[in-house]
């Protein structure tokens, strides 16, 4: 099926979007047709040992051509980063087969890999997804680990995807509830693209929340079948994640599907791989981390008069960001420099017309922490920060720190610049009910 079986919205004619989608059921007899179509006949397999035995389970009659091994599959390691020494990789081995083009078999950081590669290499490729764990499958951009900062970089959305929903259910039940938590930041992550553009004039526009908006909610009402392995469940959390996924490259950027909540699961990556622990599911973590923004957008809401911090200077800040980043201050410090060369006028605007922007955001009509949690704990999906495995202090320590480690203005800027934090970030862990 073409993109606009997926969408109401009239799309844009010149955007680079995928061309093809299949989500439904026993789909991997299309892979030929879709690969000989869309990244010719001599592709690259890539996967990890996991999404290629997910692909072996279901395919026992092999139509879907995979290769049992050789020249013509590139395994990455088990539990693979997206960094630059995989993508690097992968380039190497498209270079030294001559390969046509990519077909992905997995997730997030398979696709990641993948869309970076081929970008680099000036190949097509296209993505079978083994779960419904995360949005980027039809993205224009690459979540990748560059010097240990979590990076999003430009990259060619795959040409044709396939969401096989009897896959789909196969996979772990958390994946699913990660893409479900991916999902639901998407109210925080607009109203956070809308306040970058109130305050800094940096764009906005409602055509890629209007892409989305009708798949989500009906994603939501099916949600408590995630766990059973329901196939609509399935389904219908697919489509909205794809669809997500081309919001962001209407939008030309991840905005409307990234905001605070993302800076703060990001932080807890990079900081996981610095000190040699075992990563968490990005989704679930964005879940958690939705209900803490949406708690702090409502205490934001009800701050009547914000107790207005003196603008500080970019030495001092610095220095505090040397201090709390550690070993990764150096990649931080450039993104956080962009970003604080605003502070003065920002700071200007939100003296003078607070009340107005307090009650556009109010109009927003932004769900609570409650009712993303209901939601959550509906799928089964991480609604606490027990559930993670995250401490009160470590949550604390991120809402003080995750504005740093992007050129992208949220509602985590916003507490500061409003004097609301850090003194009102405990307030919000007990807002959040995590």
């Amino acid at each position: 099926m073409k993109l606009l079986d997926l969408c109401s919205e009239t799309l844009p004619g010149s955007l680079d979007l995928s061309e093809e989608i299949l989500i439904g059921a026993k789909l991997c007899g299309e892979i030929p047709r879709l690969a000989a179509e869309h990244v010719g006949r001599r592709p690259l397999w890539l996967a990890d040992p996991r999404t290629w035995d997910a692909l072996g389970r279901a395919d026992t009659l092999r139509v879907s051509g995979r290769p049992e091994n050789g020249p013509g599959l590139h395994l990455l390691p088990d539990e693979p980063h997206a960094n630059t020494e995989q993508i690097g990789l992968t380039c190497a081995a498209v270079e030294a087969g001559g390969f046509s083009g990519i077909i992905a078999v997995g997730a997030g950081t398979v696709n990641d890999i993948a869309k970076m590669a081929a970008t680099l290499s000036g190949v097509p490729y296209m993505a079978f997804g083994t779960a419904a764990s995360m949005n980027g499958y039809a993205s224009g951009i690459a979540a990748v680990l560059v010097d240990g900062l979590k990076t999003t970089i430009a990259a060619r959305p795959p040409r044709a995807i396939i969401l096989d929903s009897e896959i789909l259910c196969q996979a772990p039940p958390a994946l699913a509830a990660a893409g479900l938590g991916d999902l639901l930041s998407k109210p925080i992550s607009t109203a956070d693209w809308w306040l970058g553009n109130r305050l800094e004039g940096s764009g906005f526009e409602a055509l890629p929340g209007r892409i989305v908006d009708e798949a989500v909610a009906h994603a939501t009402e099916h949600a408590a079948g995630l766990p059973a392995g329901d196939g609509a469940a399935h389904e219908a959390l697919a489509r909205a994640l794809v669809l997500s996924g081309v919001s962001m490259v209407v939008a030309g950027s991840s905005s409307p599907a990234s905001g605070g909540e993302h800076l703060l699961s990001h932080l807890w990556d990079m900081e996981a791989l610095v000190c040699g622990r075992e990563l968490r599911l990005h989704g679930a973590q964005v879940g958690v981390a939705t209900c803490l923004c949406a708690a702090l957008y409502q205490l934001l809401v009800e701050l009547e008069n914000p107790e207005f911090p003196k603008i500080p200077n970019w030495p001092r800040t610095s220095e505090r960001i040397r201090i709390a980043h550690g070993e990764l201050a150096e990649a931080i410090l450039p993104q956080a420099e962009k970003k604080f060369s605003g502070f003065g006028a920002r700071s200007a605007l939100l003296r003078a017309e607070w009340p107005q922007i307090r009650a556009e955001l109010a109009g927003l009509a932004l769900p609570s922490a409650a009712e993303v949690r209901t939601i959550l704990q509906a799928a089964g999906a991480p609604a606490s920060l027990d559930a993670l495995g995250i401490e009160r202090d470590e949550v604390f320590d991120a809402l003080a720190r995750a504005r740093d480690i992007r050129d992208r203005y949220t509602v985590l800027d916003l507490a500061f610049e409003l004097g609301f934090f850090p003194g009102g970030i405990r307030q919000v862990i007990l807002t959040a009910g995590v």
